[in-house]
């Protein structure tokens, strides 16, 4: 099976997932009243949310740029977010798409290599999770009889058979211990897959090396804060939702953070579910919960196509102007 067939395959089946997945989400909703809640939309807030995001994906290019510097690349912000902006377009074609993509596109314009930057992506990534974990733990001090409701009314008849934990358990088990053998072995390896891996346990450690570690700490806090505001504020923008407080932002901001980092395309569909069952434990309708999840997560999406469309239009002017300096 060709390369180009297996994407394709892949594409195709994220989308009749996510396509699944938000039929059996609105299938129930009334269409009629669902529409009439777009005139009741104080918009302010949402084009606020969207604002916020800029300084969410510089928040986190400055954050990626701290991480390469112990690979020897010092980049400006600017190319790391033009990089950034592009990964969350790719990631709308494909799941997990933008990590790669973004990798590239620091390759192609500042000569970045892939497997160190993906390396640092991961680091990233890893950091990102511990963060939505400490934030869970936060909840359960917040709103924790609302979050055990939660997790009880939704995973309750989530029966999951033993071999699938016991498989589980031996791929941790042999991942663990073939990244412990390769950076044992690393000096020994040779070949362009000893390169790969070599370069991705770089970047992988980088963050012992890290030269601004106050910087990243407050690039992380700033990220996750920003993260928290763009969601919070759409309360505002429904007359439904506008009492809700502090404590319903964070359940919104965890259980919109679980829903995006299922393999599903761009969230859709675990979204809107998720969001719409979680605000039912705060007397939120089924119909005005969809409605918000898809007001926030359709504004979010635009702002990803727009900014990131213009990013990757910037990146080829860059890139056309670098091969021009390169034949001169």
């Amino acid at each position: 099976m060709s390369k180009s067939l297996i994407i394709l395959l892949k594409v195709l089946i994220s989308i009749g997932l996510a396509g699944l997945l938000l039929y059996l989400v609105f299938r129930n909703i009334e269409w009629v009243e669902f529409w009439e809640r777009t005139k009741t939309v104080d918009y302010s807030w949402v084009i606020a949310s969207i604002a916020l995001s800029v300084v969410a994906y510089v928040a986190r290019a400055y954050r990626w740029n701290i991480l390469l510097e112990p690979l020897g690349y010092k980049l400006r912000t600017s190319r790391t977010t033009l990089a950034v902006l592009v990964g969350y377009l790719a990631n709308l074609a494909l799941p997990r798409l933008g990590e790669i993509t973004r990798c590239g596109i620091l390759k192609r314009n500042d000569n970045v290599a892939v497997p160190s930057a993906l390396g640092s992506v991961v680091t990233e990534r890893i950091i990102d999770v511990f963060t939505l974990l400490l934030l869970i733990l936060v909840s359960l001090i917040v709103e924790s009889e609302r979050l055990f409701t939660f997790l009880t009314t939704a995973y309750q008849d989530l029966q999951i058979p033993n071999y699938v934990v016991v498989i589980v358990i031996i791929v941790l088990i042999l991942g663990m211990t073939g990244l412990i053998f390769f950076i044992r072995r690393q000096d020994k390896l040779k070949g362009k897959l000893a390169a790969l891996i070599k370069g991705f346990i770089e970047g992988l450690l980088s963050l012992k090396d890290i030269k601004r570690p106050i910087g990243f700490l407050v690039s992380t806090a700033i990220l996750w804060v920003v993260y928290y505001l763009m969601s919070y504020i759409i309360f505002f923008s429904l007359p439904e939702t506008s009492h809700l407080g502090l404590g319903a932002g964070f359940m919104l901001l965890i259980t919109g953070g679980i829903a995006l980092s299922l393999p599903v395309q761009s969230g859709f569909g675990t979204y809107h579910g998720m969001v719409a069952g979680m605000l039912l434990l705060y007397s939120i309708d089924e119909t005005t919960g969809v409605f918000l999840a898809t007001l926030l997560h359709t504004s979010q999406i635009m702002a990803i196509a727009l900014f990131g469309s213009i990013a990757l239009i910037i990146s080829f002017i860059i890139r056309r102007r670098t091969a021009k300096k390169e034949t001169n």
